[in-house]
């Protein structure tokens, strides 16, 4: 098996990695590579796919917050399909569109710090021979257990059944989108900074009109008899593998490991967990596993193992709860009709134990009522319009459906209030009025105001009882446009509660705060020794906290040469315009211009520079050696005298 350091999900950025077939009639490869002329021929475009892709990883590239991989063995137990869908945002999103343009190095337009719909085409189009060529990671071995040291049968990419696709990577319609500036542009080609932010999705599929994209030597025993599956698991930083095999009677995973090559950072893959294991109702198993990895120890290398059988238990416990789970009697509480988590996978589990996985399984006395998991195990209610609460009972299940019938929780499912909001007209805060269902007599109740992961400050806790409860929530950090409440209720004998709701509010703008700083003499400007120019400096913030440039109007002449430090701005100001225009009024407007383009502005008295009235001596003529005419160094100092006198005569004026 190999052990190079490529993810499965290599597929998905590889696709992005390549170098496209752009309008130009040149095709480059990586950096250092030779550009050749199309007509060359494509075997060398091809020599240069396989040689270069077969080194790329995907955390070369991409700074992801989160991947999902899907395969789905098919039926010949020789092919199968990968569904893989990466999650990349915020600042991670400017580090994948800087890797990717710079991958366009020596094409026109790459490498200039945008990234364009050309070079995105590019990528489209070449991106499956190159994800054809690459390691998925990925394989199984008949036979007794294995964890290395020995010849697997690894998985491989199918070029022509590979589909790919990404979201946003160039934003439509982005207010710093422009048209390529570059030669051997298309038409209509668009091109956005790499520094963009804005949230993008890379997916890998099966291609249309294909059955598959993955393959390997088809296993003789077709799964009937006992085989491990194997996967590099390292750099995966957070991220779900989720492998789904045929319909086979008795087949289970019976044993997981997972050995790294204990480098000498001492850093270990001891924290990767087991996989949650679940029979579908087809009857198919399906494994999800978990992976997070830190990035940052690339000496650390992490195998997992999963060994599979189809022969039966001699002894199958049940699952027994656990003290931490939920007492008969528990109240779960819901913020309403619709789907729901209320419980993460890593205390859920724990709810019980068993020699294999287990799920629970609830009957609830009113119809639409059930409960879930995602793939990463976590918990979900699911709440019917027009029900406001229901009871439940619930057993733990193990992955072949052993389950103590004659030890269950019977819990109530139901809404615990309900919320309305305002926002002051202010900006700084909102209201939560929230209405108590009577679902229990009463809970503490705290919210704190969110907007794309930044948390506003935090909130007062309040008591709500028998009658509608209002608390106040900071909007501090938090920008104007849309934003959400993460809330938390607490009760005894319930669950607490921790949800994320939308009231459909939005924080009104606020504009800059500015203020200009007066010198020792208590003005507002402080005068250079040639009284030509003066400088100002002051203070400057947004309440929203967003981003201020600053800009100044003197003599009908607008000027931006402003410097901001954090709260702190400076300037120096020119009066060449105000002279060669014969003005002796130096005040200025000062304008600050926030993010969303709300205006402050101010208008500043400068005084006028003060004037030396001391008599001006004209010197002695001195008469040189040579003759009568004046020195070179004394015709100078009349000249200087001469322009200052003529700057005194302007101002007096």
């Amino acid at each position: 098996m190999a052990s190079r350091l490529t993810a499965p999900f290599l597929t998905l950025l590889v696709a992005l990695v390549m170098v496209g077939v752009t309008s130009s009639p040149f095709i480059t490869n990586f950096a250092d590579s030779p550009v050749v002329s199309s007509t060359e021929g494509r075997q060398g475009l091809d020599d240069t796919i396989t040689e270069s892709c077969g080194g790329l990883t995907f955390e070369d590239l991409f700074e992801y917050d989160f991947a999902l991989f899907e395969l789905n063995v098919l039926d010949d137990w020789a092919t199968g399909d990968m569904y893989a869908n990466a999650w990349v945002n915020g600042s991670n999103s400017a580090t994948v569109r800087e890797n990717l343009d710079g991958l366009f190095d020596g094409l026109p337009g790459g490498n200039n710090s945008w990234i364009s719909t050309d070079e995105r085409d590019g990528v489209r189009s070449i991106g499956p021979k190159c994800i054809g060529v690459m390691d998925t990671r990925l394989g199984m071995r008949e036979g007794i257990p294995h964890s290395g040291g020995v010849d697997w049968n690894d998985f491989e990419f199918v070029e022509e059944g590979i589909g790919l696709d990404e979201v946003n990577l160039v934003p439509d319609g982005h207010p710093d989108s422009r048209g390529c500036v570059n030669a051997g542009r298309s038409a209509d080609c668009e091109e956005v900074p790499t520094s963009t932010t804005d949230d993008m999705e890379i997916s890998l599929s099966v291609a249309d009109g294909q059955t598959n994209n993955v393959q390997w030597d088809q296993l003789a025993s077709m799964g009937s008899s006992n085989f491990t599956l194997a996967m590099n698991i390292s750099n995966m930083s957070d991220a779900a593998l989720v492998v789904t095999f045929p319909v086979l009677q008795g087949l289970r995973m019976y044993d997981f490991r997972v050995v790294d090559n204990q480098p000498e950072t001492g850093e270990s893959c001891d924290h990767i967990g087991q996989p949650s294991i679940v029979y579908l109702p087809s009857g198919a198993l399906r494994v999800t596993q978990i992976v997070s990895f830190d990035r940052t120890q690339w000496e650390l290398y992490c195998y997992m193992f999963m060994d599979f059988t189809t022969q039966e238990l001699e002894m199958n416990d049940p699952p027994t709860w656990e003290s931490i789970a939920p007492a008969n009697g528990t109240i779960i509480p819901t913020p309403g009709e619709g789907t729901w988590n209320f419980v993460s996978a890593t205390v859920g589990k724990s709810w019980a134990t068993d020699s294999n996985d287990w799920t629970l399984q609830c009957t609830f006395d009113e119809d639409g009522w059930s409960i879930s998991t995602n793939v990463i195990g976590d918990f979900f209610i699911t709440q019917p319009a027009g029900s406001s609460q229901s009871s439940a009972t619930c057993h733990a299940v193990d992955s072949l459906g052993v389950v103590d019938e004659n030890d269950s929780r019977t819990w109530t499912f139901g809404t615990l209030y309900t919320a309305t909001g305002t926002v002051d007209e202010d900006g700084k805060n909102a209201r939560l009025t929230i209405t108590p269902t009577g679902l229990v007599n009463e809970f503490l109740f705290s919210a704190r105001a969110s907007q794309n992961g930044q948390f506003g400050g935090e909130s007062e806790t309040i008591t709500v009882a028998s009658s509608p409860a209002t608390a106040a929530v900071s909007l501090t950090s938090i920008r104007p446009g849309a934003f959400q409440f993460s809330v938390n209720a607490q009760a005894s004998n319930m669950l607490a509660q921790t949800v994320d709701i939308s009231l459909g509010l939005t924080k009104p703008n606020s504009p800059p705060v500015v203020s200009v700083a007066v010198n020792f003499d208590g003005e507002n400007a402080t005068w250079d020794e040639s009284q030509l120019k003066f400088e100002m400096y002051g203070l400057v913030s947004d309440p929203d906290l967003e981003a201020v440039t600053m800009s100044l109007t003197i003599c009908g002449a607008e000027y931006q040469g402003f410097t901001i430090d954090g709260i702190n701005w400076a300037v120096e100001v020119s009066t060449a315009i105000c002279l060669a225009n014969g003005l002796t009024d130096y005040d200025v407007v000062i304008k600050a211009v926030d993010e969303s383009g709300e205006p402050t502005t101010i208008t500043v008295g400068i005084p006028a520079p003060v004037v030396d009235d001391t008599p001006i001596v004209s010197p002695p003529l001195v008469e040189e050696d040579g003759g009568a005419l004046p020195s070179l160094s004394f015709l100078a100092t009349i000249c200087m005298l001469g322009v200052a006198v003529l700057h005194r005569r302007k101002v007096e004026e």
